[in-house]
């Protein structure tokens, strides 16, 4: 994948220790397409953020909202069309925020149980990361064919 919105500095964004999917797919997206030089760092759950640029917690401008995946807040934020990226955006809209209706894209039950056996099978939430990359970036490149 290409970086469409390379930064010149080495940017640091920092989220919650608790690791959702949102969380990783948002990392991914950050890392793949907005500063490939992004580094992450983990704060106890309820702590003030105080490095970075904060994502998917409740005061971040990445935020899940109401009717919003952090992952499409990033993706208007940048104006980032992707055909590609905005059918990931919609399964992780399924996954996050549709939860009580019926799923709109079949792909999203499969990506959520394969998303959160990483998550749950990883403690360091870098390696958690680095894993959970791969696995959006093949589901990336199955979908850009």
């Amino acid at each position: 994948s290409q970086v469409l919105f390379a930064q010149e500095s080495n940017n640091t964004y920092s989220t919650w220790d608790t690791i959702e999917l949102d969380t990783v797919a948002s990392a991914w997206l950050i890392k793949r397409f907005i500063d490939s030089k992004v580094t992450f760092k983990f704060y106890p759950k309820g702590e003030f953020i105080t490095e970075g640029i904060a994502f998917d917690t409740p005061d971040a401008e990445f935020r899940r909202m109401q009717n919003q995946s952090t992952f499409e807040t990033i993706l208007n934020k940048y104006k980032i069309s992707d055909p590609a990226l905005l059918e990931i955006e919609k399964i992780i809209y399924d996954i996050e925020i549709n939860y009580w209706d019926k799923k709109r894209i079949d792909k999203s039950e499969k990506v959520e149980r394969e998303v959160q056996e990483i998550i749950d099978s990883i403690t360091d939430k870098n390696v958690c990361l680095e894993k959970s990359f791969i696995y959006f970036d093949n589901l990336y490149r199955e979908l850009k064919e």
